[in-house]
């Protein structure tokens, strides 16, 4: 044991590094906050000035400016625009918009855990998605992509834009390239940006909390081993630098990946997935890994004997399992029939720790008989033989839906590939909807009709 107590080091940075994780969580959670209503919060996402730089700069030159598609002269400001047209006025007055609709961009970013309303804002108000047109035109396009306003052919003739069969290719191809750019932009650079962020801000707060619990236990230990003779002063202040470094480094490791892990599955349609990041299972999953992996191992190498083994796991760890395993809310609340199985072999586990703990509570005493303490032992064997077995059990249910989640992604992206070469929306939704009544979702619409229709039912208000 490295320092005077390096398993004990190592099992306090890891918990110091889980509950660090958890007010990173915490905090990555209100940061990525986004309103899942477009209704109302345009204002978030909208940028008045962005769209008059975009005018001012293109009226900056003498040159005529022109609508892109219907070929009509601009003007800078209404005012001027009714003073030279009159009633045509709206023809000719310079409005600038988003290419891909505010709302459209919204609706495709709002579930990313990873983004922000500012990431959001930035690319919706970037040059390549910001485009001079007239007001009529503008008007008549609102939250349309460029690509089915030049489907709606009937509607543009009764707003009376005439569009020429140029025009209305340049439009829908300039409408692609905006989406493009938009969606390129959020989903990789600023995704990317801020899973790293995320990541990092929450490892170097795990690390300074994490590497501070393992200075200040080793140097107990350590100054301990001094005073007993054990180790010299040099020895015990090498030791305890060296703890205090592989503290920082483990909760670096392990505050920033749970932090981020946290992050990315809080916004799962699963209740079974939610129901384990708010209780915190994967930084427990970790403590207890860290905490009794090294007992494990030495048990299995036959360094310690199975009465050595019980007190070293009873001392240092059992605790852990009703530390934060709350999250068995019942058959009702999870959906897939092999997980409740799972949370029943889990809850099975939980009461076989409650049973070893009381059994390791009377060995402790040291007042036992021979007899009593022997029979004692072999309860507590029997206690970890049926504890094994649940996590047999456990384990099995959860190899078997990873399993069966493996072949539904596989057959579902495979189909959604199929769908994009082929340009199919309602074969895309179709595998959508196999994922996400795999994890227990809800599916809202079947079809590209009736997403459309969902879209536009203003009593929805969540997906």
């Amino acid at each position: 044991m490295p320092g005077g107590g390096g398993y004990d080091s190592q099992s306090a940075s890891a918990i110091a590094a889980a509950d660090s994780a958890q007010t990173s969580s915490e905090n990555a959670a209100a940061k990525f906050t986004k309103s899942q209503n477009y209704t109302g919060s345009r204002n978030l996402y909208d940028s008045p000035s962005a769209k008059h730089r975009a005018k001012l700069s293109l009226f900056s030159s003498e040159a005529t400016v022109r609508d892109p598609y219907t070929g009509e002269i601009l003007t800078l400001t209404k005012s001027e625009a009714k003073r030279l047209y009159g009633s045509d006025w709206q023809k000719h007055s310079a409005e600038a918009d988003h290419i891909y609709p505010l709302e459209r961009i919204h609706e495709a970013h709002k579930d990313n855990p990873f983004l922000t309303n500012d990431d959001i804002r930035n690319a919706a108000n970037s040059p390549e998605n910001i485009e001079v047109t007239s007001r009529a035109f503008n008007n008549a396009k609102r939250s349309r992509t460029n690509s089915e306003f030049m489907a709606e052919r009937d509607y543009r003739d009764e707003r009376g834009l005439r569009l020429s069969p140029e025009a209305e290719r340049r439009a829908s191809q300039r409408g692609k390239s905006a989406e493009d750019f938009v969606n390129r932009n959020l989903r990789w650079s600023s995704t990317a940006r801020n899973i790293t962020g995320t990541f990092h801000e929450a490892g170097t707060q795990g690390a300074y909390y994490a590497g501070g619990t393992a200075l200040t236990m080793s140097g107990i230990m350590n100054i301990t081993a001094v005073i007993k003779g054990e180790k010299s002063a040099s020895e015990a202040i090498s030791d305890t630098v060296k703890d205090g470094g592989k503290g920082a480094v483990t909760g670096y490791a392990v505050s920033g990946g749970l932090a981020t892990l946290s992050q990315a599955l809080s916004w799962s349609s699963s209740k079974f997935v939610q129901g384990l990041m708010k209780s915190n299972v994967p930084a427990q999953v970790v403590t207890a890994v860290m905490t009794l992996g090294g007992a494990v191992k030495r048990y299995a190498e036959g360094q310690t004997n199975t009465e050595e083994f019980m007190l070293e796991i009873g001392n240092k760890g059992a605790g852990l399992a009703g530390a934060g395993y709350g999250f068995a809310v019942g058959q009702s609340l999870i959906p897939i029939p092999v997980i409740g199985g799972a949370v029943g072999a889990l809850a099975g586990n939980l009461m076989t720790g409650e049973l070893y703990n009381t059994l390791i509570g009377k060995l402790q005493s040291g007042r036992l008989e021979r007899e009593e303490r022997e029979r004692v032992i072999a309860e507590c064997e029997e206690a970890v033989r049926q504890g094994k077995a649940f996590r047999a059990e456990l384990e099995a249910y959860l190899r078997e839906w990873f399993r069966d989640c493996r072949t539904c992604f596989d057959d579902a992206l495979s189909q959604m590939r199929f769908a994009l070469a082929n340009d199919d929306a309602d074969g895309i939704i179709a595998a959508a909807n196999k994922i996400t009544r795999k994890l227990g979702g809800q599916v809202k619409y079947e079809n590209t009709r009736e997403f459309r229709a969902f879209l536009s039912d203003g009593t929805v208000d969540e997906f």
